[in-house]
């Protein structure tokens, strides 16, 4: 901290001398009138409890306390203003004969102690100055400390206390609940609109949370996108349930960020005291786990903690620290299903699947750990093993002379925003040796939506490059026709759900599957549909020209080898 004198406030320019002694007192005022920088402004009274009326009514910036008064005297004087005002600095005035008790004030709280006898006007400005900026100085540390510097929000060590505090004052019959919050999909937001925007959000997100709940209650900010709520003194689960109705409408009310209006909803988990936890470290790992059963539910909702999850919980964490090794442990595995040409009957291309092979648990399907690999980061190792494997098992059938076919792979969300995917995909291409054009790069419709003018960098990147681009599972999202001729691709896959519908009974049989055919080939791209289980099925897609196929019909995905047999069968069958 600079030696060099801090510009005062108004505030801190008042003094408050309490001191019984008139001639001490005048002194006093005569060597701070005397000080042509600052001018402090003094007020006086000879009685502790006139002092402390004095500390209730407003206040200043420094206290001189003598510790010698009428109605009060020695340490318990200190003690007496010390508790009354924490916040304000305090310099101690004693004779020669206690300096003993000054140095005890000093190291109970008192910035600094005096002696009257041998105080003169430079001493006495210099130790109020230097006492004002170091109790600002600790001020501004203590803050820091306990505080979120985006949001102004208590931080982790803050709730704590708190919640310690609510814990040991709460009232029998009433509850404290306790609720973690966080926001959905806020890392796409900041990675797609930039981190300012992101924290513009964050700070947005945090006066609303402020306003929905009492005075009386905790707003916290752990870190990122997570919130922590206590609220106190809640006398039944209803009340609870009503106040997060209001709580979670608040968060999800529009909000404008880069010119753009957005609906941030979030999701919550709560536990309550006591039921659900004796102290402050089982209740937030309670909520936590209840907000991430509020994420299994579809996220923009609340979930209360129940005993059942702590199975759950356990069982996501060991998904978790097993999924971290499996890329290590070669467990990670690739099955391939074929799509066939539907004029010719011919296997044109296979998609890539993966699957977990679990020494425990055996045959792991992506839709059980996918999402927690999303959400950990882990989906960018894993994404990139699964195009690299991908590429080099179709270069290796190939080079077995097998017949050429076009290998598809599924991008992530977050593989998708990766700024690195172009260099990504190249490279691996080159290691490989695959050519472009026999690899097929699926996207989903809301990867696409969310930010057009990005995405439509990033698929011309990859159509530069030859990688032909297609878009899974369509009509299922939000795309219209006009965003759809936009985009550089030359592939729709028909949503298995609207295959499904091809039953072969009503007159309105496969609307939307013809629908999209059509939409497919007016825009000239090539349509495949996906979870064929019928001959019924497949007669329906033919009659209605649609360009490929896959699914159970013509076969499950099947590991490497058994996929090479299949297109080793289709290789005779041609020559036949």
């Amino acid at each position: 901290m600079s030696a060099e004198r801090q510009p005062l406030s108004d505030g801190a320019r008042t003094v408050l001398l309490i001191e019984d002694n008139p001639g001490d007192a005048r002194l006093i005022e005569l060597m701070l009138a005397e000080d042509p920088d600052t001018p402090f402004r003094l007020s006086c009274v000879d009685r502790l409890s006139r002092g402390l009326d004095f500390l209730s009514s407003q206040k200043p910036g420094i206290v001189l306390l003598d510790l010698s008064l009428p109605d009060s005297h020695g340490l318990e004087t200190f003690d007496k203003v010390f508790a009354h005002s924490p916040s304000v600095p305090i310099i101690v005035l004693t004779g020669n004969d206690d300096q003993m008790l000054a140095l005890s004030a000093v190291k109970t709280g008192a910035q600094d102690y005096l002696v009257k006898g041998k105080l003169d006007r430079e001493l006495l400005v210099r130790a109020m100055h230097y006492s004002i900026e170091r109790k600002r100085y600790q001020e501004q540390l203590e803050h820091q400390a306990n505080y979120d510097a985006l949001t102004g929000l208590p931080n982790r060590n803050l709730l704590h206390d708190r919640l310690k505090q609510a814990v040991f004052a709460q009232r029998q019959h009433r509850s404290i609940a306790v609720v973690f919050i966080d926001l959905d999909h806020f890392k796409f937001i900041n990675d797609s609109l930039g981190h300012s925007a992101g924290d513009r959000l964050l700070r947005q997100m945090a006066d609303r949370l402020r306003e929905a709940v009492r005075d009386g209650d905790t707003v916290s900010r752990l870190g990122g996108d997570e919130f922590i709520l206590v609220l106190n003194d809640q006398p039944t689960e209803d009340i609870v349930f009503r106040g997060m109705q209001r709580i979670i409408a608040k968060v999800s009310e529009p909000v404008v960020l880069e010119g753009q209006e957005l609906t941030v909803t979030c999701s919550a988990g709560i536990s309550l005291y006591p039921q659900d936890g004796p102290d402050v470290d089982t209740l937030l790992k309670n909520a936590d786990a209840a907000m991430y059963r509020a994420k299994d539910h579809g996220r923009n909702n609340f979930q209360f903690y129940t005993a059942e999850m702590n199975k759950l919980v356990n069982e996501r964490l060991s998904l978790e620290a097993n999924l971290r090794r499996a890329v290590e442990r070669d467990e990670l595995v690739l099955h391939y299903q074929p799509k066939h040409d539907l004029r010719t009957g011919a296997i044109v291309g296979v998609e890539a699947l993966l699957r977990w092979s679990h020494p425990e648990w055996g045959l792991v399907y992506p839709d059980r750990f996918v999402p927690l690999a999303e959400e950990t980061g882990l989906i960018g190792p894993i994404g990139e093993w699964v195009l690299r494997t991908a590429c080099a098992q179709n270069r290796a059938w190939q080079d077995a002379g097998l017949p050429p076919v076009v290998m598809s792979v599924n991008l992530s969300p977050r593989q998708f925003r990766q700024d690195a995917l172009f260099k990504t995909v190249a490279r691996i291409l080159a290691e490989t040796g695959l050519q472009p054009e026999f690899l097929e790069m699926e996207i989903t419709e809301s990867m696409v939506m969310h930010n057009m003018e990005a995405s439509i960098a990033i698929l011309k990147g990859m159509r530069e490059l030859g990688v032909q681009l297609s878009v899974d599972d369509f009509g299922t999202g939000y795309s219209s026709l006009a965003y759809l001729k936009t985009l550089p691709i030359g592939i729709l896959k028909i949503d298995r759900s609207f295959v499904h519908d091809i039953n072969g009974r009503a007159d309105g049989d496969g609307l939307l599957a013809r629908a999209i055919i059509s939409l497919g080939h007016s825009l000239k791209l090539k349509v495949i549909a996906e979870g064929v289980e019928t001959e019924s099925q497949l007669e329906f897609l033919k009659s209605h020209e649609c360009d490929e196929a896959q699914g159970y019909y013509f076969s499950k995905p099947v590991p490497p080898d058994e996929c090479a047999r299949l297109l080793a069968g289709a290789k005779r069958r041609k020559k036949q």
